[in-house]
């Protein structure tokens, strides 16, 4: 017998390790059966794959899913309000002159888009913009905080002393859009009566200002006809910038008479004034007022996406341009940003820093910052780029043309 064979009929026990195929012939020796890769159990996916992966979606998930509770304000685009898109002027006049009866003169608007940069020797008056990242329901991401960490000109806010609780989306858009009509409207009532057109206007009362003297007074749909202050002297109400003038001179705690129209009987009604905000002059009614003015010409801004009422000044700045003779920039390229009351006066705005940045970045050599901003823009003023300190329209147009003459430099500034 073959070494390593086993007789046949002999038994194996069960103890044996090693298998051996049968056979009928005592020539042929048994090879034990090797083991060979083919027959080893592979596991088909490694845990160590399968935790880097989840590890991989965790991150991701964190990177790119998680909200956080942060706002985000960046450079936002700007816009040559004297420009066009696609043949559509952004700022669009119609109408005849009241005085002559003949079509409105005007100069024609850029054919240039609104948002490409300025040609050479082409004067703009630029609007600018704050983009905001982390809305309601468009939260902000991790990722998006950590590249606005590293950026330099965004700021980052927390979202609670940005939008309180329960703000939707379609709740910013709307207050966002009612404040751009409201803007549009304001200034160019305040554009058109620097120039000298009458813009006669009807004056509501909207209600009264929780915890004011006016409270228990007036009433929803008071229509305002005359004011009568602490001198006797009776001013009566026919434009939208009378009742907001008046009150810039009055101190606080001064009795004023409001003439009102109630129910198709004309009544007076008296009460003292209460305290203006820190940055304004004068005094406050303690009323929420609304105006509808009527306007000598049809003037549309022909702009969407942009919300909010900063872009007042340079909408007033516009209309002033378009309708006096020749370039008022005198070629200049200048950006600004402010409120606009009926009166003509300019209000502080948010992100200023960051609408100096978009400025600069669009290729503006001048800005017109509302004065009342100035301290947030000392210290961060582009290099190249000149802020002019301005307060009311009168001095952002007189600002214009000192700039256009070449005089510019001697213009006061928020250092």
């Amino acid at each position: 017998m073959v070494r390593g064979a086993r007789a046949q009929g002999e038994r194996v026990g069960h103890n044996d390790t090693v298998n051996y195929a049968q056979t009928t012939s005592e020539n042929i020796e048994l090879v034990p059966l090797q083991e060979d890769d083919s027959t080893r159990r592979i596991p088909i996916i490694s845990w160590r794959l399968i935790t880097a992966v989840l590890a991989a979606l965790a991150m991701v998930a964190i990177l790119f899913w998680i909200p956080v509770p942060f706002v985000v304000n960046s450079p936002g685009p700007t816009f040559n309000v004297l420009g066009s898109d696609n043949g559509v002027p952004m700022l669009q006049i119609e109408g005849t002159d009241p005085v002559t009866g003949e079509p409105i003169q005007q100069d024609e608007p850029q054919s240039s888009s609104y948002d490409a940069s300025a040609k050479p020797g082409q004067g703009q008056l630029r609007m600018v913009t704050v983009s905001e990242s982390g809305a309601p329901d468009s939260r902000l991401n991790f990722a998006q905080l950590i590249a606005a960490y590293f950026d330099p000109h965004s700021k980052i806010l927390d979202y609670d002393s940005v939008y309180p609780a329960g703000t939707t989306r379609q709740q910013v858009s709307d207050a966002q859009l009612a404040m751009m009509r409201n803007s549009q409207t304001t200034s160019q009532v305040a554009a058109l009566e620097y120039l000298g057109w009458n813009v006669p206007a009807t004056i509501t009362i909207e209600g009264a200002v929780e915890g004011s003297n006016a409270e228990g007074n007036v009433e929803q749909g008071d229509i305002l006809r005359a004011i009568t202050t602490p001198d006797g002297v009776r001013h009566e109400i026919t434009s939208a910038a009378t009742p907001f003038a008046i009150m810039r001179s009055v101190p606080a705690g001064s009795t004023m008479t409001l003439t009102v129209e109630r129910g198709g009987t004309t009544q007076d009604v008296s009460f003292d004034s209460v305290a203006a905000s820190a940055t304004e002059t004068g005094s406050k009614l303690g009323v929420y007022l609304s105006a509808d003015p009527v306007l000598p010409v049809d003037i549309t801004v022909n702009i969407d996406g942009v919300g909010g009422p900063s872009a007042g000044m340079m909408f007033s700045l516009s209309i002033i341009d378009r309708l006096t003779p020749g370039d008022m920039t005198g070629g200049n390229v200048i950006a600004g940003t402010g409120t606009m009351s009926y009166d003509g006066q300019v209000g502080a705005i948010g992100g200023i820093q960051q609408k100096l940045w978009g400025a600069h970045r669009d290729g503006a050599q001048w800005f017109l910052a509302p004065s009342n901003n100035c301290d947030e823009v000392v210290g961060h003023v582009p290099d190249g780029l000149r802020v002019v300190s301005v307060s009311t329209l009168d001095e952002a147009v007189s600002a214009v043309r000192s700039i256009a003459d070449g005089t510019g430099d001697a213009l006061p500034t928020c250092q």
